[in-house]
C-alpha cells in the first residue's frame, strides 16, 4: 500500500455552504474568549509577509486528523490512503484554501501526480476555482500575488508523468530531487519544460538547502501540502516555522493509516507552541473540531519570520 494524504474536496452544494460555513468559531487562544467568523480566519495570517529580509521563506504545513491521529486510512479498491470522509469537511477545506491563498509556492510529491494519471487523486492542487473560493483568488490579486501559487515537486525516483503536469502549465514547475539522481529522467523532465533542482547526498531532498533554494529565487512563503514523509524532510531539516492542524474529534481506529510523520526518531525532537486555537462545534456533525496554529519557537527557527496575528 502507497500513501498519499494530499486533502480531498468534500461535495458543497449551495445549501451546504450556506449553512456549514456562516456561523463563528470561538476562539479559544489567545485570550480572550471571542467569535470570529470562519472566512477569512487564516487570510487574517498575511503568511506571505511574514519572511524577514534577507531570511529564507515562511514555510508552513497544514492537516487534518481524527482524534486518534489518523490523518489518511486505507480505502478498498485503491491503492493509496485518503483522507478519511468522516473528518473531511467544507469547514476545513475553507481553511485549507485559505492556506493556499498565501503561498507563493506549493510543496508536493511526485506521487501525487502519479495518482493524478491514475485517476487517484482528490482534487486539484489549491488555490480552487470553485466560486466559494472567488474571494480568495481577489485576494491574491489584492495582495499582489499570482493568480496562483507555483509548485515545487519533491521526488527521489522522479517517477512523474509529464503528462499528469499539463494541468498546471500556467504555474512555473520545479523538480527537486537528490544530487544522484537518475539522469536520464532528469533530462526527460528538462525536456518537458521542467525545472530541475538537485539538493542533498544520494537521491533524496535536503530540506534546508532547498528552502535556502526557494529564497534564492523569490518565494516569501511555501506551503507543503503533501504527506508525512514530506513533512519528515521539512521538520528534519529545521526549516518548518508553522504547523496548521485541524483536529476531527472523531475516533476512527483501523491497523492501516498514516499520521504526521514518517520517518526516524527526530533527534532532538522538533518543539512547536501552540500559538492559536479555534473550535467549531459545526462539522464534523455531532462531533466539532479544532483548528490549531503551532509555530516553532526554539533555536533559530524562532525569529525566521516577523510579526503576529
Amino acid at each position: 500500500m502507497v500513501t498519499g494524504t494530499l486533502r480531498g474536496n468534500p461535495e458543497m452544494t449551495p445549501t451546504t455552504e450556506s449553512r456549514t460555513l456562516h456561523p463563528d468559531v470561538t476562539r479559544l487562544l489567545p485570550a480572550p474568549v471571542q467569535s470570529l467568523p470562519l472566512p477569512g480566519l487564516y487570510l487574517a495570517h498575511q503568511l506571505h509577509t511574514r519572511a524577514v529580509s534577507g531570511a529564507p521563506p515562511m514555510v508552513y504545513s497544514n492537516f487534518v486528523s481524527s482524534l486518534d491521529g489518523r490523518i489518511a486510512i486505507e480505502v478498498a479498491g485503491r491503492d493509496t490512503y485518503t483522507v478519511p470522509d468522516s473528518i473531511a469537511n467544507p469547514r476545513d477545506w475553507r481553511l485549507y484554501q485559505e492556506l493556499a491563498g498565501q503561498s507563493d509556492i506549493l510543496v508536493t510529491s511526485g506521487r501525487f501526480f502519479r495518482q493524478y494519471k491514475a485517476g487517484e487523486a482528490q482534487d486539484d492542487l489549491p488555490v480552487g476555482n470553485q466560486p466559494e473560493f472567488d474571494d480568495i483568488r481577489r485576494w491574491r490579486t489584492a495582495q499582489g500575488l499570482a493568480a496562483q501559487p507555483d509548485i515545487v515537486i519533491l521526488s527521489s525516483s522522479l517517477d512523474i508523468p509529464p503528462a499528469a503536469l499539463e494541468a498546471y502549465r500556467s504555474r512555473r514547475i520545479l523538480v527537486a530531487t537528490g544530487n544522484d539522481a537518475d539522469p536520464a529522467r532528469v533530462q526527460r523532465l528538462e525536456g518537458s519544460g521542467v525545472e530541475v533542482i538537485t539538493t542533498g547526498s544520494g537521491k533524496h531532498v535536503d530540506g534546508k538547502h532547498l528552502v535556502e533554494m526557494l529564497g534564492a529565487r523569490g518565494y516569501r512563503s511555501v506551503y507543503a501540502i503533501a504527506g508525512p514523509a514530506v513533512l519528515y524532510t521539512l521538520a528534519r531539516a529545521d526549516v518548518l516555522h508553522r504547523l496548521y492542524l485541524t483536529i476531527a474529534c472523531r475516533l476512527l481506529g483501523g491497523n492501516a493509516f498514516d499520521t504526521l510523520l514518517r520517518g526516524d526518531p527526530l533527534r532532538p525532537p522538533i518543539g512547536m507552541q501552540p500559538s492559536e486555537l479555534y473550535h467549531d462545534p459545526y462539522a464534523p456533525e455531532g462531533a466539532g473540531q479544532l483548528f490549531c496554529v503551532f509555530d516553532r519557537t526554539h533555536g533559530s527557527r524562532a525569529s525566521v519570520y516577523s510579526g503576529s496575528d
